[in-house]
């Protein structure tokens, strides 16, 4: 192991792995299923959005220049000339001294400039009256002024939301390109551990990481499948491993990556032939998080604390996830957050502690749970920031202010 690089920065373990990983092939998907999924190609409008002038509300269409000296006492009283419902046209280009009563979202008949809406108005079903002068172009919606024809509306590696699937369907697109989903495969080791449905026994803990992990990792783009608890053996891990590398794009470990007599995770990636990136961050928690490659596959081992694993698998791993997944982004934004809550620990190798993202007073903050342990689980509950707490740092008081990246959600 004297030749692995040993205890390097997060930053280097993140250079390493996103310097090991390709983009996945693609695949397409029906837009429905599309939403978190990552764009593969661009996506230029080959039509406008709309795609032709519209009312915005129930009115009247008419020629701005028929109310020319409107007013409360003179009001004008035009003809109506017809009525236009939604997804339907008018008959005929709007005459002067005529009005056509139009609903919302009924295209705007040829030679009307303006629409009033029907509360502004007095009117029977032959004639209306108006009260007051209109603007040209009031109250008129342009064709392309949501979408123009030509314009790019996704680029590659933006992940799709709601509004993009929106677009997508008002341009006539029922499926499109997509990166694959990386596939993950996650085995638990330790003897201690047992299955969430067992009853636990003297000594024994339930296999609470493998959730919080496949939660993770599922919530940013991954396809994860539980591969069970793999015992304390050298020769049982060596072979869950290579039985995963044919059928996943990364393999990942809980457990066995620090330096005990049962921790075997290090040298089963070497005696099944991977190449080991580094074994071992400094990074608090997360820091027994090793990382491998086999036949251009990922094996991920994290520590078995769950706290710790999280940590390990957002700070180092999860940049090098977002290649593979065709992201164009691979690092979130970054922030200055002010602690509600003092944290009385000192950070003399730097911290990473997850939180929540509140606002109060106009500042952008951070709550955090007092307790911060590597096995917890509970202080990642509704995590969605978490606080790079620089080395050296001693304990935080309330209202100090510390780096923090947002992890969405």
């Amino acid at each position: 192991m004297e030749t692995i690089p040993f205890n390097i920065p997060v930053e280097e373990a993140r250079t390493l792995l996103l310097d090991t990983v390709a983009q996945l092939g693609t695949e397409n998907v029906l837009l429905e299923e599309a939403l978190g999924r990552v764009a593969a190609v661009e996506i230029v409008a080959r039509e406008d959005i709309p795609s032709f002038d519209r009312s915005p509300l129930d009115g009247y269409a008419l020629r701005s220049s028929d109310l020319a000296g409107a007013s409360a006492s003179t009001p004008v009283t035009l003809q109506v000339q017809e009525e236009v419902p939604a997804g339907y046209t008018a008959k005929e280009a709007v005459k002067e001294g005529f009005a056509v009563k139009i609903c919302t979202g009924a295209p705007i008949p040829q030679g009307a400039d303006a629409v009033v809406k029907f509360e502004e108005t007095e009117f029977t079903a032959t004639q209306v009256t108006f009260f007051k002068e209109v603007k040209p172009d009031s109250n008129i919606v342009r064709r392309g002024s949501d979408i123009s024809q030509g314009r790019t509306i996704i680029k590659p590696g933006k992940v799709l939301d709601p509004a993009d699937l929106g677009l997508l369907a008002g341009l006539g697109y029922p499926e499109l390109p997509v990166f694959r989903k990386p596939k993950v495969i996650l085995f638990s080791t330790g003897d201690e551990l047992v299955p969430v449905d067992e009853p636990l026994r003297p000594g024994k803990i339930r296999n609470s990481s493998a959730y919080l992990l496949k939660g993770i990792l599922e919530k940013n783009g991954c396809s994860v499948t539980l591969g069970g608890i793999v015992k304390d053996s050298l020769e049982e891990l060596m072979a869950a491993l290579e039985g995963a590398l044919d059928q996943a794009d990364i393999v990942m470990t809980t457990g066995g990556v620090s330096v005990g007599d049962y921790d075997y995770t290090p040298k089963a990636f070497e005696q099944i032939g991977a190449r080991v990136l580094f074994w071992k961050t400094k990074l608090k928690p997360g820091m027994a998080t090793v990382a491998a490659v086999k036949k251009e596959k990922l094996i991920i081992g994290l520590s078995g604390n769950p706290s710790a694993a999280a940590a390990g698998l957002y700070r180092a791993v999860m940049p090098a996830i977002y290649k593979l997944s065709g992201r164009e982004s691979l690092d979130p934004a970054e922030m200055t957050v002010t602690f509600l809550e003092p944290f009385g620990k000192s950070s003399p190798g730097g911290r990473v502690l997850p939180g929540r993202l509140v606002f109060r007073d106009g500042k952008t903050c951070i709550q955090i749970q007092s307790k911060q342990e590597n096995g917890m689980v509970s202080n990642w509950g509704g995590c969605n920031v978490l606080a790079l707490v620089e080395r050296g740092r001693g304990p935080i008081e309330a209202g100090e202010t510390c780096r923090a990246v947002y992890l969405g959600g």
